[in-house]
């Protein structure tokens, strides 16, 4: 059996193309349960390639990490190149969105049982808030165990529900496996094959495990790697361990240091009166020379002789009085102050407290249009201003984390009226593909 190729059994063909025939009618939801190794996943792909409704979706439950991660891979397969707030309920941007791409599409979720009760619950809302025409048919696969729970979930939300089993293998097909993988048929094999994956999950983990794992599960080779990797640890650790360890010091470390050499001779404090030869001045080796040392007298001794000063008795000298001063001074603090307060520049933003209040002050019902969201509050700003858009605010948000910040334009009293006035838009602000959205939305949005 050549690795890729899918097994078409009798059995899973009877579901599968009883699938097919409820995707043409009006079910909205079918439970597939089955354990494991009973071929789901098999199934789900050939669900998805064999169906005629629109962009078949398959999502793997164990792969979706939030509810953000859920509706984003669901809308971006499903309405490619449009523009969604991950953020919103599946229901809100499944009714904007649809009626530009009307039809009825297929979602099969497998190990489904990975999918929490919020997801399932946003799940059938969406399906309920669609007209039945619309209403995508949902195939959701899973273990035994988790489709007996889930089953009064969703009947709580008002969601009609079809609950499938994965049938057993006919003995036509154990004998087509036992083929395919190179297995003897024999009776004690067929008693406990009941499903594809009692004869594979044995077969299927050596021939789709590569050369290289399979040596490295062998037992010598991990015993040999082990220690290599306890060693390699042992060294590292050594060396940090030295690394911020200081070096041995003496008791007295300065002394370590080298101590200049003694004097051949002692030094005198008053040298001897010595007369300096004429060469004196030129010799390089005269650099330096002792500093008589003067003896201090025991009392300071002060002079009576007056210091004379220079006569400016001619120059002209101006005396200001103190208050004078202090007007000097204050005058040039008010300047100053003037000067910063001109010099800094005014604030031609509007600003975000301001915005939520008249953002505030709307009515919930009413509706404007979600022109741009961006990073950048000036660049959103500039395009108010050179297409002189009124009304319109600009508000502040978080989304996964990340402050972002909206512009919205209009004040609609219904949805229609809003898409209307989208084709009086410059044709830079409709190619952002611009949608209705509820002032209650926008309001609940832009509350800190």
């Amino acid at each position: 059996m050549t690795a890729g190729t899918i097994v078409t059994l009798s059995s899973q063909q009877q579901l599968l193309e009883r699938l097919l025939h409820l995707a043409r009618l009006d079910h909205e939801l079918a439970l597939v349960s089955g354990p494991k190794g009973a071929g789901k996943s098999t199934l789900a792909g050939l669900l998805a390639q064999q169906s005629e409704l629109l962009t078949p979706v398959v999502l793997d439950a164990r792969l979706i990490t939030s509810q953000t991660v859920f509706r984003e891979a669901l809308l971006e397969q499903w309405f490619p190149g449009a523009v969604f707030d991950a953020d919103d309920m599946l229901a809100d941007s499944v009714t904007r969105l649809q009626p530009g791409a009307a039809g009825k599409r297929l979602l099969v979720v497998d190990n489904a049982q990975w999918l929490t009760d919020p997801q399932l619950q946003e799940l059938a809302s969406m399906s309920l808030a669609l007209v039945p025409e619309q209403r995508p048919f949902m195939v959701l696969l899973g273990l035994p165990s988790w489709a007996n729970g889930v089953l009064s979930l969703l009947q709580a939300q008002q969601m009609p529900v079809l609950e499938l089993e994965v049938p057993e293998l006919s003995e036509e097909d154990k004998v087509q496996l036992c083929t395919l993988y190179g297995t003897a048929p024999a009776d004690d094999l067929f008693a406990g094959l009941r499903y594809p994956g009692d004869l594979t999950s044995g077969t299927e983990s050596s021939m789709k495990t590569p050369e290289y794992r399979q040596w490295l599960e062998q037992k010598p080779v991990k015993i040999l790697l082990t220690g290599l990797i306890l060693t390699g640890l042992g060294i590292i650790i050594s060396l940090l361990v030295g690394k911020d360890t200081p070096p041995a010091q003496v008791s007295q470390p300065f002394q370590a240091e080298p101590l200049p050499a003694a004097p051949a001779q002692p030094l005198t404090l008053t040298p001897a009166p010595a007369q300096p030869s004429a060469g004196s001045e030129t010799q390089a080796g005269a650099l330096v020379s002792d500093w008589p040392v003067e003896p201090l007298p025991e009392s300071p001794h002060v002079s009576p002789q007056v210091a004379e000063s220079p006569d400016d008795s001619s120059k002209e000298r101006v005396v200001i009085d103190d208050e004078v001063v202090s007007q000097l001074m204050q005058r040039k603090t008010v300047t100053a102050v003037k000067e910063q307060v001109v010099s800094k520049p005014q604030n031609t933003q509007p600003e975000v407290a301001d915005t939520r209040v008249a953002l505030s002050k709307k009515v919930a019902g009413h509706y404007t249009l979600q022109l741009m969201a961006s990073r950048d509050q000036s660049a959103l700003n500039q395009l108010v201003a050179r297409h002189r858009l009124s009304p319109a605010w600009v508000y502040s948000r978080t989304l996964n984390g990340q402050p972002w910040y909206v512009l919205v334009h209009g004040d609609f009293a219904s949805a229609e009226q809003a898409r209307a006035a989208i084709g009086s838009l410059p044709a830079e602000l409709r190619a952002a593909k611009p949608w209705p959205k509820p002032f209650g939305q926008v309001q609940k949005e832009a509350t800190p």
